[in-house]
């Protein structure tokens, strides 16, 4: 079987070519031309540092995302082989004794995956523990009013619910076997209890079961292992390196498309001279020397976890240059395995309760080290739950308002997937006259009637997000060609605006949208998004959903309090009649701002 993504492969040199002897005619001539180009070259090399050199290109901060995913040197690409970058949170509570979740007792979990999903955040690291599959693991801490459709599940029962609606929105799942049992975090990645031989099985049922979601796109082996854990140590019960190896390649034997996550150790040996210890899963020195081998070319990712000193002290924290001597630690440690090109690195863990102004200087020059745009390191962030000890999370102690100073330091590393464009911005659009029409049907005796789900409760928002539900109540099919529908807001801002869709019933390349400006301005309603259909059929007595995202190119804040079709209480789908559909120009549903 042969084996890949080792860190270089020779290549084979050249055949060479008989040598026939010149003229010295030739050889003259061949003297002129070579003179003549170095005359040109060094023209040209003035010619291009006397002139104003050209600005480097902003970084890409969106692109593709059509799974199944895999890599290309240092570079995770999707598909159809443009470059995308994991930016995302982690959501615990599976690998702990509530096997489930944390947050559910609070809110709902389709609220809360509509929350993270309006944040920005591209992708989820899902930790769980052997333990959870077990028949005895029995869920608590979930509120079954605010999630009744819970009830009864437990194990890969409730995952599914949490990774179906997390990837119907677009959001991306890494699963992490986080520990072989809930009761705390072992160095190696089996015990007594749960040995190898059912770490690798639960994989290879998970592999199994999410084979066919391929937003599902893989595997972090297991969660920060360190001692007694070692690598390419040689020694088969302790050595994560070659385990790795054995756990991703009974993976990618049931699901080769998976992209396979392996983290670093605590300590490495190199040159097998003294023992260089970094924070727990931390530590990729041993790569260069004993890269992981797998079966399935470019399917390889490595990862590390990196904390402050406020979690994790290391000498460099009190050196006399801190913070400026970061960057160099992260290069010897996890960054040079990206940099050198020999495989995409994914920071699984980083976070700070932002709590001491040296955790605030690691938190800034971490996100300035990891990058921007589709080049830089992938991320998930620690964590989404406001409940972990060490760190706290984006959420607030209510499971609800989000941190805002930990949010903003994230924006610049954000990466969009799935081809959100912008569109023209209000200011360059030709300003129309609009006039209040009173034409509406009540919403009960209606031919199309709209529901509505607002997916971003918050009056203060970076992002409106609604959930459109539009239904034909007739006993006849309708072209939507023919309709529209009018989401009335106050765009408080000369920034263009920024359109997305999430998901669609009928596919998001058949949505369309376009924002118009109101002169002279209404109550509560200075712009309206317009979204549009191709000639996609609504059969009768059918619905049809959609979820957009509306955000400003800068993502500065809305107040929504103060736009029309704003209703903050609207946490499942009901009618609204502060949103407009229209048939062929006319209002049929809902009423216009006056």
């Amino acid at each position: 079987m042969s084996l890949y993504n080792d860190p270089t492969r020779p290549l084979t040199p050249p055949t060479q070519p008989v040598k026939l002897p010149w003229s010295r005619r030739q050889r003259l001539l061949i003297i002129a031309l070579v003179s003549a180009i170095f005359l040109i070259l060094i023209g040209g090399t003035v010619i291009y540092f006397v002139r104003k050199q050209p600005s480097p290109p902003a970084p890409n901060t969106s692109g593709g995302g059509k799974a199944p995913w895999h890599t290309n040197g240092a570079q995770i690409v999707d598909a159809d082989n443009k470059p995308v970058r994991i930016a995302g949170i982690n959501w615990f509570g599976f690998e702990t004794n509530t096997f489930v979740v944390h947050g559910l007792q609070q809110r709902s979990y389709k609220d809360m995956l509509d929350q993270i999903k309006s944040q920005g955040y591209n992708t989820i690291r899902l930790p769980y523990s052997n333990q959870l599959f077990d028949k005895s693991s029995t869920p608590r801490e979930i509120d079954y009013t605010k999630n009744p459709d819970l009830r009864g599940l437990q194990g890969v029962q409730l995952m599914d619910k949490i990774i179906d609606y997390a990837t119907q929105i677009g959001v991306y799942v890494i699963l992490d076997q986080h520990r072989p049992d809930a009761g705390g975090q072992s160095g190696l990645w089996y015990t007594a209890a749960y040995p190898e031989s059912r770490w690798i099985s639960d994989w290879q049922m998970l592999a199994t079961h999410y084979k066919n979601n391929p937003k599902v796109i893989g595997a972090d082996l297991h969660n920060e292992p360190h001692t007694p854990a070692c690598w390419g140590c040689g020694d088969q019960a302790n050595d994560w390196q070659q385990a790795a190896g054995r756990g991703g390649n009974a993976i990618l034997a049931i699901n080769p498309n998976w992209l396979i996550f392996v983290e670093g150790v605590d300590c490495y040996s190199p040159g097998g001279g003294a023992q260089d210890c970094y924070d727990w899963g931390g530590n990729l020195e041993g790569v260069k020397d004993h890269p992981v081998q797998l079966s399935v070319a470019n399917r390889l990712v490595y990862s590390a976890h990196d904390y402050p000193a406020s979690v994790q002290n290391h000498p460099w924290f009190t050196a006399s240059n801190y913070p400026n001597n970061l960057p160099e630690v992260w290069d010897k440690y996890w960054g040079y395995v990206q940099k050198n090109n020999i495989a995409p690195v994914w920071i699984g863990e980083f976070g700070t309760k932002l709590a001491t102004e040296p955790d605030k200087q690691w938190m800034s020059s971490l996100v300035n080290y990891l990058g921007t745009g589709s080049n830089g390191f992938n991320w998930t962030y620690w964590s989404w739950n406001p409940d972990s000890s060490d760190t706290g999370g984006i959420l607030q102690n209510d499971w609800l308002t989000i941190n805002a100073d930990k949010q903003n330091q994230l924006k610049s590393i954000m990466f969009t997937l799935n081809g959100e464009q912008t569109t023209t911005s209000p200011q360059n659009v030709p300003v129309t006259t609009f006039t209040p029409t009173t034409t509406q049907v009540a919403i009960g005796n209606g031919v199309l009637t709209l529901d509505y789900q607002n997916g971003n409760q918050n009056a203060t928002a970076n992002q409106i997000q609604p959930s459109l539900r539009l239904t034909n109540t007739s006993n006849s099919p309708i072209a939507l060609k023919d309709v529209t529908i009018r989401y009335w807001y106050t765009a408080d801002s000369t920034q263009s605006q920024v359109f997305a869709c999430d998901y669609a019933t009928i596919e998001c390349d058949n949505v369309h949208d376009k924002f118009v400006p109101i002169a002279p301005a209404l109550t509560k309603a200075d712009t309206y998004l317009e979204i549009s259909f191709d000639s996609v059929t609504l059969a009768a007595r059918a619905s049809t959903e959609i979820k957009i995202r509306v955000h400003r190119s800068d993502w500065s804040n809305y107040n929504q309090s103060n736009d029309y079709s704003f209703t903050p209480k609207a946490t499942n789908y009901s009618p609204d009649l502060q949103i407009g559909v229209y048939y062929q120009g006319k209002l049929v549903s809902g009423n216009a701002p006056a």
